[in-house]
């Protein structure tokens, strides 16, 4: 049987400009699903934060803020005499927080684009941080030199990322449901902006040492994404989940009934009480300049 052609590694800039042109497209998603979305993701805050030991009065950078979050969190965290810069590549989620700045009555924090690979190494912050952005950097030991840059002495940096993926089945069902429809294999989660991207265990902490972070740590921060019912989980990951929703699509009506039906039936196991309670593990993984 002739094996498939393996996914090429993409470029540096092929790569920045997929993860650009992604989350710009789910900005819009993201903004709309918004409860959901938050539920899930800020269950690795207390583990997060706590890494951080932030203090009042800090100078804080959070990339990858997305929507605005752990950013406006942390700019509360620290009191009006800190500030809390957010970055993203994506401009529409960058609207998307400083919406959200505005609603809360935040002022320590300001949003902008920006890469953390190009970052004005003249500014130093207390803390840096990141939840799940860290995965999607084309080159995560060029990232994390830049973010230890970017420390005053004694700086401490901590990043959430997803474990492995057959413990977080919310994310691991909804690209199975779509993968015998793919025109190319899939990519290596560990060469691709993915979600897996450092799920190994101890792969980012060997990769902070290794960019000279100190008294590396890593902590698991087990959560679980809640939906009323299996319908809305299903038009939710088809619709955040750009990769998935590309190939989803690209389908005849009846193929994407098929793929429905699927995530349907994998979502309806994790009934609990009168919601869909699915099940995750994230790492936060901190270290100290």
């Amino acid at each position: 049987m002739k094996k498939s052609a393996p996914t090429p590694r993409l470029s540096g800039a092929r790569w920045r400009r997929m993860v650009r042109e992604q989350w710009s497209d789910a900005a819009r998603a993201w903004d709309h699903w918004e409860p959901f979305n938050l539920q899930f993701l800020s269950a690795v805050d207390p583990v997060l934060l706590r890494a951080l030991d932030l203090k009042p009065g800090q100078r804080i950078l959070d990339f990858g803020s997305g929507t605005g979050e752990p950013a406006l969190q942390i700019a509360r965290w620290i009191g009006p005499r800190g500030a809390v810069l957010g970055l993203d590549v994506a401009a529409p989620m960058v609207e998307v927080a400083r919406r959200r700045a505005r609603l809360l009555g935040i002022r320590n924090a300001r949003f902008r684009r920006g890469d953390i690979v190009r970052i004005p190494a003249r500014t130093k912050y207390d803390r840096v941080s990141s939840r799940f952005g860290l995965m999607f950097a084309d080159d995560v030991p060029v990232a994390l030199e830049h973010v230890r840059a970017a420390l005053k002495p004694g700086g401490r940096a901590a990043f959430s990322v997803w474990g492995p993926i057959p413990l977080n089945p919310a994310i691991g069902q909804a690209a199975a449901a779509v993968r015998s429809f793919a025109k190319v294999p899939p990519p290596d989660p560990e060469q691709s902006p993915h979600p897996m991207r450092l799920a190994r265990p101890g792969l980012l902490p060997r990769l902070m040492r290794a960019a000279g972070f100190r008294d590396v740590r890593a902590e698991l921060a087990p959560c679980y994404a809640s939906y009323p019912d299996a319908d809305t989980y299903v038009t939710i990951m088809l619709d955040i989940a750009a990769p998935i929703k590309a190939i989803y699509e690209s389908l005849s009506a009846a193929n994407r009934r098929r793929v429905r039906e699927r995530l349907r039936r994998g979502a309806q196991r994790y009934r609990s009480g009168h919601a869909l309670r699915i099940p995750g593990l994230a790492w936060v993984v901190s270290g100290r300049r």
